[in-house]
């Protein structure tokens, strides 16, 4: 008999949050004595959902405490009663750390948390209320199946999800320097995500200042784009500017220079080191942390 791990999840739409979640779900799936499963609010959607298909290991009721375990993210704390089974807790944004925001009230929670990056653990540690171990995972990509797909697409691919009114500047700069682009202002399916970026040479990636990790910066590099992309709080964990990525202010004009500045050579630099980067954020390694994680639990079924 196999531990039962569940996770809780309100799916209106794809994000990179969501995605992240459910890597660790298909973690838990490869532990020989695991089994997860997942209940999806009523509100959740079919569209993007991963979940959807999983009708073998859905939950009709949340009922958290016949668990093994539990893990959650963000908001699903609001699901977990008083009395509740132990909690694996992954925190992926800084803004937990936030006394304004509505998840900072849960950090004195008990339960074993996984940040997805260094700054994240810095982040809620701060605060003094993290209650229960702190391991850091960081975050990793799987790009596979978009890998060595030919760059037909405009030479510029702008992900402007967070930052739209940025991004349309940035490609009207870019069209008066003559240079072509392509705005992605909302947030699309993963796999039609991932073929526009894979598509592009270069990459432009327009983070929130806050971001916890930023996945889609790791993921151009993956794909091999030359990568410009302006700092934020997570991406640290990963960007060398000049060497894998160039940083530039997040500003319109200061992003099109160094969009107009790349030769050739240099992008060729950037997508070898960006490249280099990327395969040190390997799904394997991510799961292997995981896994190490559901053994110290001492749980057996």
């Amino acid at each position: 008999m196999t531990a039962r791990l569940y996770f809780h999840r309100d799916f209106r739409s794809y994000t990179g949050g969501h995605g992240k979640v459910w890597d660790y779900f298909n973690h838990a799936a490869t532990h020989p004595r695991w089994s997860p499963f997942i209940y999806l609010t009523p509100d959740s959607i079919s569209e993007g959902n991963p979940w959807w298909q999983e009708t073998a290991r859905r939950l009709h009721k949340w009922q958290p405490c016949d668990a093994s375990a539990l893990f959650v993210g963000g908001l699903d704390w609001s699901a977990i009663p008083s009395e509740h089974p132990p909690v694996i807790n992954i925190v992926q944004h800084v803004r937990h750390a936030d006394p304004a925001s509505p998840l900072f009230e849960y950090l004195d929670r008990p339960a074993v948390r996984i940040c997805v990056s260094e700054a994240v653990a810095q982040a809620i540690l701060a605060t003094g209320r993290v209650n229960g171990p702190v391991h850091v995972i960081p975050a990793a990509i799987d790009v596979s199946g978009y890998v060595d797909r030919p760059k037909r697409g405009p030479n510029v691919f702008i992900g402007a999800q967070k930052r739209p009114e940025l991004g349309h500047r940035l490609a009207a700069d870019l069209r008066l320097r003559g240079i072509e682009s392509h705005v992605s202002d909302r947030w699309l399916p993963r796999a039609e995500y991932l073929s526009q970026m894979a598509a592009a040479h270069i990459a432009v990636l327009l983070p929130d200042p806050s971001e916890g990790f930023y996945l889609p910066g790791l993921e151009a590099m993956a794909l091999g784009c030359a990568t410009v992309m302006p700092d934020c709080v997570g991406n640290r964990q990963y960007v060398e500017s000049g060497v894998n990525c160039l940083a530039p202010a997040a500003d319109a004009q200061e992003l099109a220079v160094a969009v107009a500045s790349l030769t050739p050579a240099d992008a060729a630099r950037l997508v070898a080191n960006g490249l280099s980067t990327a395969t040190r954020y390997s799904l394997a390694q991510e799961r292997l942390a995981f896994h190490r994680i559901l053994d110290s639990l001492g749980i057996e079924g």
